[in-house]
């Protein structure tokens, strides 16, 4: 898909235009805190949606550059995420995956630009279900591909995914989250060309997600184990068991340039072991979120707190 240079200029502006705004600052005062670092998702890194949602009227953008694209592939990706406090009960989200050709490979600088893949999702937080034991919340995911993209960009396959899931807050432990994660993926094959990735499972299956979050001070301590499979949705007998130890360590401001949104970078190690064989992996992301709202009204912008050392 060729795209004239116009188009390649607002690819740049839109992407720049969201980190300007990432770096000029999210408002945060005691009646506005942003999700904890350890409880948001960073796919690779951490996967588990947890119960928290953001603010009500509070929309939260979330930048995801892919920097070892420069590597490993002809493209450059961009994810970008918005997240929006429909009700104190129900959250709207949504990302897309941007793409455009580093000029590293095969491909000239420029030459192919677009969106691989978007995600829209539902969540709705349960008020009194369980607690005061578990805090709990249930959504519906739908992935999908989008015509033209490179095959390695995408699966080229529509995942349905219902999920439930429940977080524990230990009392005796302040600094210390269990959850569970369970749900279905219902894929439908569609007529674009896409490649799997190392260990998914192309084929309708159920998952189960249990975990702990270590929260210490700037730092997130994660483990997640996840079994899913086949069994009792699709013809196909498969599985696979996952184990994802990872960290994310939100930045200090002179590493941030003073920024007042939330930067934070995330090492993960993941090895699995299933139908297909074992997988061993090392995942590393940058991400920052900050309210896109706040940043048009134009209110005082203060720093963001940093976590206790």
């Amino acid at each position: 898909m060729n795209f004239a240079p116009y188009r390649r200029a607002g690819w740049f502006f839109g992407n720049t235009l969201l980190a300007c705004a990432a770096v000029s600052g999210a408002e945060v005062t005691e009646n506005h805190r942003p999700i904890p670092a350890g409880e948001a998702v960073m796919p690779g890194v951490f996967n588990t949606e947890l119960p928290k949602l953001v603010l009500p009227e509070s929309l939260r953008i979330t930048l995801r550059p892919h920097f070892g694209d420069f590597l490993n592939k002809d493209y450059f990706r961009v994810t970008v995420g918005a997240r929006y406090g429909l009700t104190p009960q129900w959250e709207l989200s949504g990302d897309a995956d941007t793409y455009i050709s580093h000029g590293l490979g095969d491909e000239s600088a420029g030459k192919k630009i677009g969106v691989s893949s978007g995600t829209l999702g539902i969540k709705y937080q349960f008020e009194g279900f369980l607690a005061p034991y578990w805090e709990t919340a249930a959504g519906l995911k739908y992935r999908f591909p989008v015509s033209d993209a490179p095959a390695d960009l995408t699966d080229g396959i529509h995942h349905v995914t219902p999920y439930m899931t429940l977080a524990h807050d230990w009392a005796s432990r302040p600094d210390m989250t269990t959850f569970i994660s369970y749900g279905v993926d219902f894929v439908v094959e569609s007529d674009l060309a896409g490649s799997v990735a190392n260990g998914a499972i192309d084929a309708n299956h159920w998952f189960i997600t249990p975990g702990v979050l270590w929260h210490r001070g700037a730092f997130d301590y994660t483990i997640e184990t996840a079994f899913s499979s086949t069994f009792g949705l699709d013809s196909r007998d498969e599985y696979r068991v996952t184990l994802r130890p990872g960290v994310k360590w939100t930045l200090p401001p002179h590493l941030k340039f003073y920024a007042r949104s939330r930067w934070i970078v995330g090492v993960s190690v993941s090895g699995s072991y299933g139908t297909d064989g074992t997988d061993i992996g090392v995942s590393a992301r940058l991400q920052t979120n900050f309210d896109f709202k706040r940043f048009f009204r134009g209110r005082p912008q203060l720093h963001e707190p940093e976590p206790a050392k």
